[in-house]
This record gives C-alpha cells, sequence and structure tokens, in this order.
C-alpha cells in the first residue's frame, strides 16, 4: 500500500466496519426492547406476509372460540327450561293416571284438572320467558302467516293501472321517403311503481333522442341514437327498440320506407319522437316496504277504514281489543312507519312520484289485505310458532359454522300460546279443549266412563310429549357435546398457530443477546482501529525530516 496522506484507507476501512457495528448493534437492541424480531417490514417482507395472515387466522379462531361459548350458554339455558317443562309432564303423567281412579268423586276429578290446567299454564309460560340475548328458545317468533291476498313486503297499495298515457301509436308520414313510423313502450316491472304518475321529457339532437325526468326524487337524463332505414329503391321496413333502461322504459319502432326512396334518417325518426315532447306514465302507487312484528301475539286481526282511520280488532290475552290508528300523507319518495302499538304490529309505507293522502294508504291496506273491494273488512293473520336456526362461527372462516335450532313447546292451538308441533299442542287440547274426549268438557253430570277416557287421552298425549322433550333434550346434549369438542379442537388450533406465528416474529433472546454481545465488542474494536488508522498518516511527518 502506498504511503499517502490525502486519503487514508485504512480509517476508511474502519469506519465502514464501525458503521456495520452499529448497525447491527442498533437492530440487536430494537429487537430485544421490542421482543419482536420483525419490527417492520425491511426486517423480513415474506416473514411479516405470513405472520399477519396467521393472526388473521387467530384472531378468527379466538373469536370464534368465544362465540361457541354463547352457543353453549344459549343451550344451556334452553335444556334447564325443557327439564322444568319435562318434570312439570311427568307431574301431569301423575295426574292423568290418579284421574283414572274410579273411586274419586267427579268433584275431585275437577280438583285434578284445574291442577293440570294450572300445569300447562306454566308450560307456556316457562317456553314463553325462555330467551337468550333477545331470542326466544322455547316459543320461536311470531310471523305473519296469511292474509286473504297473501300480503308481503314490497306488494302494491295503490292499485290504480299504471301504464303509459300512449303506449303505442304512429309518427305518420315524417317525410316523403318515409311512409310511417310505428311505436309501442313497455314499462319494466322493476320501474313501475317509480314511474307512475310521472311526465318524463323527449328531445332530439341529430339521431339521438334523450329522456329526461326524475326517478326516486334524482334527476336522470339517457340518449339512445336510432339507426337510418336503408330502403335501396323499395319497400323496405325495419325493426328497432330503443332501450331507455336508466328508466325502464323500452320503445319498439318500426320504420317503413316508400318504394322510390332510399332512406329514411334517424334524425327524422327522433324529430318525430321529439315533437311529442313528452312521455307521461298513468297511476300513483306507493308499496309496504316492510311489515314488522314487535311481540305480536297470534291471531287474526281485523282490520276497517273510514276517512283516513284504520281500526284493528282482534283478540288479545283473551280480551276483545281494538285499536285505531290515525293515518297521515306519505311524501313521494319518502317511506313512513304506521304502528299498531298495542297489536305490535308495524306497517313500512312508501310513496313514490306522488304523495298518497292518509284515505289512498287507509284504503288501500284494507283491500290489500283483504283481497277485495276498498272500504270493506280485512284481515291480518299471525302465527306463533316455527322453528328459527341460529348459526355460530365455528373456525377462522365464515364458511365454517354450525346451526342450533330453537324450539316452540307451546301447548296452545291458536292465540298467544300457539304451538307448533303437534306433541305439544295435543297435551294443550286434551287439558283444555271443549270437545269431545277433552278434560276441559266434563263436568260433575259425566259418567266415570267419560272421565276415564278423557283421562286416556291426556296421558297418551302427556306419554307423547315426554318422548318429544326427551329427544330434542338428546339433540341439545349432543350439540353440547360437539361445541365442546370443537371449542377444544379451536383451542389448540390457536395454541399452535400462536406457537407457529411466534417462530416467525418473536425475538430468541438467547440468540439475540449474543449478536448484542456480539455487536458491543465489534463496535469497541471498530472505534479502537479507527483511532488507530487516523494516527497512521503521522508516519509521513518522519519522511519530512
Amino acid at each position: 500500500m502506498s504511503t499517502v496522506i490525502n486519503t487514508n484507507m485504512a480509517s476508511l476501512f474502519a469506519q465502514n466496519s464501525l458503521a456495520n457495528a452499529q448497525n447491527n448493534l442498533a437492530t440487536s437492541v430494537q429487537r430485544l426492547s421490542s421482543g419482536l424480531r420483525i419490527n417492520s417490514a425491511k426486517d423480513d417482507a415474506a416473514g411479516l406476509a405470513i405472520s399477519q395472515s396467521m393472526q388473521g387466522q387467530i384472531n378468527g379462531t379466538n373469536q370464534s372460540i368465544r362465540n361457541l361459548s354463547d352457543a353453549t350458554n344459549l343451550l344451556q339455558t334452553a335444556d334447564s327450561s325443557l327439564a322444568t317443562i319435562q318434570d312439570m309432564l311427568l307431574r301431569l303423567k301423575q295426574l292423568a293416571v290418579q284421574g283414572y281412579d274410579g273411586s274419586l268423586s267427579a268433584t275431585q276429578k275437577l280438583d285434578i284438572v284445574n291442577e293440570m290446567k294450572d300445569l300447562n299454564d306454566e308450560i307456556n309460560a316457562t317456553a314463553q320467558r325462555t330467551a337468550f340475548n333477545g331470542n326466544k328458545l322455547l316459543s320461536s317468533g311470531a310471523y305473519i302467516d296469511r292474509t286473504n291476498s297473501d300480503m308481503r313486503a314490497g306488494d302494491d297499495l295503490i292499485t290504480t293501472a299504471i301504464a303509459m298515457t300512449t303506449t303505442a301509436g304512429t309518427l305518420g308520414a315524417e317525410s316523403a321517403t318515409s311512409a310511417g313510423t310505428t311505436y309501442d313502450v313497455t314499462i319494466s316491472d322493476t320501474f313501475k311503481n317509480k314511474l307512475a304518475g310521472q311526465t318524463f321529457s323527449l328531445s332530439s339532437s341529430g339521431a339521438n333522442l334523450t329522456m329526461t325526468g326524475t326517478i326516486d326524487g334524482i334527476t336522470t337524463s339517457q340518449t339512445v341514437s336510432i339507426n337510418d332505414v336503408v330502403g335501396n329503391g323499395s319497400v323496405a321496413t325495419y325493426d328497432e327498440t330503443l332501450d331507455f333502461s336508466s328508466f325502464g322504459v323500452s320503445i319498439a319502432i318500426s320504420n317503413a320506407t316508400v318504394a322510390t326512396y332510399a332512406t329514411t334518417t334517424g334524425t327524422t325518426i327522433a324529430a318525430a319522437f321529439a315533437t311529442k315532447a313528452t312521455l307521461g306514465v298513468a297511476g300513483k302507487v306507493g308499496t309496504i316496504d316492510d311489515i314488522r312484528l314487535d311481540g305480536a301475539e297470534s291471531g287474526t286481526f281485523v282490520m276497517t277504514e273510514a276517512a283516513g282511520v284504520v281500526t284493528m280488532t282482534g283478540t288479545l290475552n283473551g280480551v276483545l281489543t281494538t285499536e285505531a290508528l290515525t293515518l297521515t300523507t306519505v311524501s313521494k319518495n319518502t317511506t313512513k312507519t304506521f304502528e299498531f302499538a298495542t297489536f305490535g304490529v308495524k306497517f313500512d309505507i312508501k310513496a313514490y312520484a306522488q304523495d298518497l293522502t292518509a284515505t289512498e294508504v287507509g284504503e288501500s291496506l284494507v283491500a290489500l289485505n283483504q283481497g277485495a273491494t276498498v272500504g270493506t273488512v280485512g284481515q291480518l293473520v299471525v302465527n306463533n310458532g316455527g322453528n328459527t336456526t341460529l348459526d355460530f362461527q365455528s373456525g377462522a372462516t365464515s364458511s365454517e359454522y354450525i346451526s342450533l335450532n330453537t324450539l316452540n313447546v307451546m301447548t296452545g292451538e291458536s292465540g298467544s300460546t300457539m304451538g307448533s308441533n303437534s306433541n305439544m299442542t295435543q297435551v294443550g287440547a286434551t287439558i283444555t279443549g271443549s270437545d269431545a274426549g277433552e278434560l276441559g268438557n266434563l263436568g260433575t253430570s259425566d259418567t266415570i266412563a267419560t272421565w276415564q277416557t278423557a283421562f286416556k287421552n291426556a296421558e297418551s298425549a302427556i306419554d307423547s310429549a315426554l318422548d318429544y322433550i326427551s329427544t330434542e333434550r338428546g339433540i341439545f346434549g349432543s350439540q353440547l357435546n360437539r361445541l365442546s369438542y370443537i371449542s377444544t379442537n379451536l383451542t389448540a388450533q390457536s395454541t399452535n398457530l400462536q406457537n407457529s406465528r411466534s417462530a416467525i416474529i418473536d425475538t430468541d433472546f438467547a440468540a439475540e443477546t449474543a449478536k448484542l454481545t456480539k455487536g458491543q465488542i465489534m463496535q469497541q474494536a471498530a472505534t479502537a482501529m479507527l483511532a488507530q488508522a487516523n494516527q497512521m498518516p503521522n508516519v509521513v511527518l518522519s519522511l519530512l525530516k
């Protein structure tokens, strides 16, 4: 190596080594202080991507474990109530056998029936109050069963015909080259409600025809182009469809040319349409966007209307109840909710292009419910029952879930205690029913044989109910075991995933402290050598003496 003073190569080497040592030392300090091997993407880009994906799986798995804990608690809540109901059925079984005792008087048998009725009432009460986070577990919620016209969300309210003011016509012979253009206008079902009662303007520019109007309160405009009709020196027809898809309007046109002329231009046809200036849609429309039940009891509720007031009548808890609701105008392009609070029924009414008056809404509600003439009697039928499925995610992804069914074990055949399972409703019928062979129909004047037949029928129904409850409890038990296995498996998966992620992202303190010690020694050594290197040019001074 040459002896120079301008470039101290030894010093440069020492500086480079010191910089590397300091960088390595800084990395070790960062990893040891944070506990993470990967503190930024530059530390290990691939490892960071893998670890974040694994963290997503870990989060999903851990939340699924908590979800399944809720599912377990839900099933345990349902099972404990079913156990209580089963105990009451066992007592009913004992009473039914006791009632078969021929030595008892009719009065004593009536006392037994009264206790059986009380137990039947308590079965229904237990089912109704068994809930988890607002979800009915043994009396799955009320629903709209039917009306005379099968009412459902989205049905038309106002039944005025929806049609173009002129659905078909002719534009006439617009020029010497044209024998005439005929057209036919149709509206898609999707847009009928939105366009009813409105007028849309037509304008042309060359062969372009533009339609402009308002849909759902938003001004809309769309332009379509009309082709020329080429006659080639003879009579020719040309069919074309103008699709104003933004409006749901389709105009089918048929053009004909005079034999001695060649062409009818799209400009001519567009201008002819524009001279009509507007396109009108008849009708006045609103819809039931939704029918919501909020604590509604089952039953048939009759509705009548008079001057914008709808009256609903029906039996609630055994009491004939009436509620009158004064309706108000529904402004165009808005939705308004009308609630029969006593009955727990809400109607969401939406008006489209025009306001709907209170009378129009009221008359249409009644007419729709009965599917007949406005102004007579309509009805809303609400059923209680029907199983509800509750889904719980049981894995890291949304495609992994377990479904649990709630029940309806109430024993009524109508009203607020309406059940959905015949094994349970038969119990209620045999105890409270007033038909032949049912306990509710008997009195002190009935014969011993009649009483024994009724108690025998009740016992048979109770046996079937006990079998049903036992089966359902068995299903809940197997589901609880299944949930336990799933939770155990998910816990193991979460542990293994976290272990794998730790191997990628966490600091190995044993290895990193060794690197720290090495870095400290290298930094000290590099610093010392840099000091020595900086003194080396002093040798040149001896040569200058």
